[in-house]
């Protein structure tokens, strides 16, 4: 009974063994699943790249917006090409800086190559191949009062120590992500006329999407309109049913829808007005349009 008793505790110890052994085996899986799941609390990821959209205005320090209308990468001249609008207001004495991720402590060259009427067409250079993110700054150059050291004109007998210092205003900053920027093809556009025909054709795509926000104005002003004159008739149909005191009331409010139908009139009528003006500005730029192609 000795010897049968240990070999039932030797069998039911082995069991137990093997046991542990299958449970180990199943928690280190379960452990690498569980870790493979939360890796990304963990594990370190790259920054989130900023990409500026194009076409939606930026409020700056000053007193304008800047939009920045496009965007082209031409990796065989390792050059970006930024065309930029200026408000009114920041137009004047602008001045441009960009660095690009891969290389941060070097500032790239920048050079406008085209200006007009607000619109910027500044190229950056010396782009690396892989430049993964692009920091483009804007500056406005503000001109100081000028002074005049006394003391150096007694002593020198002359006015030539008058100084006249410059400083450099932020404005904003325009980012650009490698991966969403447009690629062209060859090394960039190279004539004026190129410029005109590409800042041309901006600005007639600000004028159609003016155009079309005013549309969509003008019918939901009209709609209102509609809706207040709908409730205006109700009111007039019961005032057949009321007495004194209450038609007064009813009178009082069919007064302030009607202030309010003439106000949409003239909202209407000044919403047709700017829709005229953007179709005479359309109408121009198509001209200009034809006029730098037959050059």
């Amino acid at each position: 009974m000795t010897i049968k008793k240990k070999l039932d505790d030797y069998r039911f110890n082995l069991r137990r063994k093997q046991s542990w052994k299958y449970t180990a085996i199943l928690a280190f899986f379960f452990l690498g699943f569980l870790s493979l799941l939360t890796s990304k609390f963990y594990i370190h990821t790259d920054d989130r790249l900023y990409h500026t959209k194009t076409f939606e205005p930026i409020s700056t320090a000053g007193t304008g917006n800047i939009t920045l209308e496009e965007r082209v990468y031409y990796p065989t001249a390792h050059a970006l090409d930024m065309v930029v609008k200026i408000d009114q207001g920041e137009g004047e004495n602008l001045s441009f800086s960009a660095m690009e991720k891969a290389n941060p402590n070097v500032k790239l060259p920048v050079k406008v190559v085209y200006e007009d009427e607000g619109y910027y067409v500044v190229r950056v250079n010396n782009l690396s191949p892989h430049w993964e993110a692009l920091a483009f700054d804007l500056y406005q150059e503000e001109e100081e009062n000028e002074t005049v050291n006394v003391e150096d004109m007694t002593s020198h007998y002359s006015t030539d120590s008058a100084e006249k210092e410059d400083s450099q205003s932020f404005l904003t900053t325009l980012y650009s992500d490698q991966t969403k920027t447009k690629k062209g093809k060859g090394k960039s556009l190279q004539q004026k006329q190129d410029y005109s025909l590409l800042v041309n054709q901006l600005e007639k795509k600000t004028v159609k999407k003016k155009m079309q926000n005013y549309e969509k104005a003008i019918a939901l002003e009209a709609k209102q309109k509609r809706q207040t004159q709908q409730e205006m008739n109700d009111l007039q149909r019961d005032m057949k049913y009321q007495v004194d005191e209450e038609k007064a009331d009813t009178e009082s409010k069919i007064a302030m829808k009607k202030d309010r139908i003439q106000s949409s009139n003239e909202t209407i009528e000044l919403y047709k007005t700017e829709q005229k003006s953007l179709q005479e500005k359309l109408k121009m730029l198509n001209e200009k349009e034809q006029d730098l192609v037959m050059k």
